[in-house]
């Protein structure tokens, strides 16, 4: 029977409750809102599944390289701007859908305030599962829906999280040749508990129930803009979400985040999808401003299924270990723990959302400035000036817009 005795041994991932043969396990939210697994005792036969299939207890085996790697953008702009990246998963889950196959990716729920894993079997669905959700998504049934997916000879493009991808594999427990496995660079997941209070928060203040979410929108700076958008009316920059700092301060990330059992450059998925920041230092000519994506091809299967899209790609090699070495060094470390992490959590549950805020998120004057030089378009013809034409891939910002509301 699993038995979480430290939570930091816990990554959510809901295979344990996917394996029980006699569903007598939940999974059950703590104090900061994440997810873990609860087992009634009573009804519980000892068959120990449930631990066979934890990815935090049997950690990964690996026993291969990775294959190359690429830095690519879609050639499909309109594709790319609403990807987070370079627009490459959208692609792969297309193809999929050609194969007759189904993709199952994170969306976010009618009332914006959960993410979730979902299946989708045509082509005019996948935009919801396109773009970042900075929250753990909720896996429910999802695995045992894919095993009978497979069972049924269908293809399979599953994306998550490194540890995601590692409970359906355990969970599986046999390899499929119509399994695809896609897994993303992780920073680490923020609570949903938190994201729900932001979410009240704002409803509270504009008097209006939020409808969509873009929590990496390029739409006016292109991939220098890195923002949410609320109920078609505001956006908010990087530097100024309060729930995008909190994030980036690392305070709001699941425990086993910090001590991540699946980092590394070398995974168990098929593909491996990410930012790839530091791009001008690799391939300059692909950095349009527009996002660009690293891929790192893990497996023959992610190879075939990768040349399939190549002719809708530019794309150049690169030395993976360099590139890693140097920059988005999420691939390979885990995020550091605050010192101060457990008093904001005693204060989460005191303080409103905006008195937390308030306490431990200070901007510098020097944020403040960028923001207003982004807002007025200044600082982005600075950038362009200083790197020949080009927009940083490393910019962290947009433009507020407010929309009608017609």
């Amino acid at each position: 029977m699993i038995e979480i005795k430290e939570k930091k041994n816990c990554c959510g991932c809901e295979a344990c409750y996917n394996a029980c043969p006699v569903q007598c396990i939940s999974m059950e939210r703590d104090e900061e809102g994440f997810k873990y697994p609860c087992v009634d005792t009573t009804k519980c036969i000892g068959c120990n599944k449930c631990e066979k299939v934890c990815p935090c207890i049997h950690k990964p085996y690996i026993n291969k390289q990775y294959i190359e790697g690429y830095a690519a953008i879609n050639k499909n702009l309109k594709e790319r701007l609403n990807s987070s990246s370079g627009g490459i998963f959208s692609l792969l889950a297309t193809k999929i859908i050609e194969l007759g196959g189904v993709v199952i990716g994170s969306t976010m729920t009618d009332d914006c305030k959960e993410a979730m894993h979902i299946i989708v079997d045509n082509a005019e669905e996948l935009n919801c599962l396109y773009g970042s959700k900075y929250l753990q998504s909720n896996i429910n049934n999802i695995y045992s829906e894919v095993y009978e997916k497979l069972r049924n000879d269908k293809w399979v493009l599953f994306s998550g999280t490194p540890c995601q991808v590692e409970g359906l594999l355990n969970y599986l427990g046999n390899p499929y040749e119509k399994l695809i496995c896609v897994d993303l660079i992780c920073h680490g997941v923020p609570s949903p508990g938190i994201w729900k209070k932001h979410v009240e928060n704002i409803e509270k203040k504009k008097h209006l129930k939020l409808k969509n979410v873009n929590f990496r929108c390029k739409k006016y700076n292109g991939y220098s803009d890195y923002g949410i958008m609320y109920q078609k009316s505001f956006y908010k920059s990087k530097e100024e979400d309060t729930y995008f700092q909190l994030f980036m301060k690392e305070l709001t990330l699941r425990l086993s985040c910090y001590d991540c059992k699946f980092k590394g450059i070398v995974r168990n998925s098929d593909i491996t999808l990410g930012d790839f920041w530091g791009i001008d230092d690799f391939a300059a000519d692909l950095n349009d401003g527009n996002g660009t994506s690293i891929v790192v091809i893990q497996s023959e299967k992610g190879k075939k299924l990768f040349e399939e899209i190549k002719q809708s790609l530019a794309l150049t090699t690169v030395e993976v270990d360099k590139v890693f070495a140097t920059h988005n060094d999420a691939m390979t470390k885990s995020s550091l723990k605050p010192d101060n992490r457990e008093a904001f959590w005693n204060d989460f549950h005191k303080l409103s959302y905006e008195q937390l805020c308030k306490k431990y998120i200070h901007i510098s004057s020097k944020e403040k400035i960028k923001s207003v030089l982004r807002k007025i378009g200044v600082l982005e013809k600075i950038q362009k000036i200083r790197e020949g034409g080009v927009t940083s891939n490393n910019n962290f910002g947009m433009l507020y817009i407010f929309k009608d509301n017609d």
